[in-house]
């Protein structure tokens, strides 16, 4: 016969085996939005990256053979997002990372993440930090959710005699209490670099947002600005990624390889299960 007492360590011992929900255990959902754009949603946090929100058909010239022209709208507009805490941007200089809607964004949210040449850029918005390479910040909100955000390295053109030219970029590692599989990553416009597998030894990476498309304007000839779709898979099994997230693939003229090209390259590199395409305006819950 069980006694009270003992009735009363067994209910204990099972409620201490229980799973409870608690505030450390922050899960993310993913909404594409398009071109490099990403709503993501981390806990309570709502973070946008890299915003371009401008209409079908705008332009700008960036200089001799560096007009960029938008070929999509925005799934969804800036005034249907909801409330921004901050946005992730890999670099100020260049329209299909930041237009016109995305600077209105800045404007109206709490935090903008950015290189420290992008900072210097007199950015709408009240609070506008600028990360060096390997730093690191971190968010908290009202509900005690800490976010930290480091930046990576990036390198925005194949041909290192162009760099100084088109300007400095960054990535972005998010990490919080809670993740089973490992952090969260944002590569920015970037090219394949060494210093990825300095990433990799840095974090244990679990899924993240990888900027491919192989950009590419007449003024810097054969070389791409981002990754081409093997390189994507090349980072992504560097870093042992279980899940993938393009952007930087569609939404604009001067990039060159669409998702048909991410797949055969995923699928040639035996990463098929790890790729996840979504269609604008479509989301999806990510396990970290």
């Amino acid at each position: 016969m069980t006694t009270p007492h003992a009735l009363s360590d067994e209910l204990a011992a099972l409620d201490a085996m229980a799973v409870k929900p608690t505030s450390l255990s922050m899960p993310i959902r993913l909404t594409y939005l398009g071109g490099p754009t990403y709503l993501l949603e981390v806990g309570q946090f709502r973070l946008v990256t890299d915003p371009g929100f401008d209409p079908q058909g705008s332009e700008k010239s960036e200089g001799p053979g560096h007009l960029l022209t938008k070929v999509m709208d925005a799934p969804i507009p800036v005034d249907k997002l909801g409330p921004i805490d901050a946005v992730l941007l890999s670099h100020a200089q260049h329209l299909d990372n930041l237009d016109n809607e995305g600077r209105r964004l800045l404007a109206l949210v709490g935090t903008t993440i950015t290189t420290p040449d992008s900072a210097k850029m007199n950015l709408p918005g009240k609070n506008v930090q600028g990360l060096a390479q390997w730093q690191s910040t971190e968010l908290t909100n009202a509900a005690g959710e800490r976010l930290k955000i480091t930046a990576t390295p990036a390198v925005h053109t194949s041909n290192p005699a162009l760099r100084e030219a088109v300007g400095e970029v960054t990535g972005f590692m998010l990490e919080w209490q809670g993740q089973q599989a490992g952090a969260f990553y944002i590569s920015g416009d970037t090219v394949w670099i060494d210093e990825i597998l300095e990433i990799g030894k840095r974090f244990q990476v679990s899924s993240g947002i990888l900027h491919l498309g192989a950009a590419n304007v007449p003024a810097v000839g054969d070389n791409y600005l981002t990754m081409s779709s093997a390189e994507g898979a090349r980072v992504a099994k560097a870093l042992n990624m279980k899940s993938v997230y393009p952007a930087h693939f569609e939404g604009w003229r001067h990039f060159t390889q669409g998702s048909w090209s991410i797949a055969r390259e995923f699928e040639n590199a035996g990463l098929s299960e790890a790729l996840v395409l979504l269609r604008p305006g479509e989301a999806r819950n990510v396990a970290v």
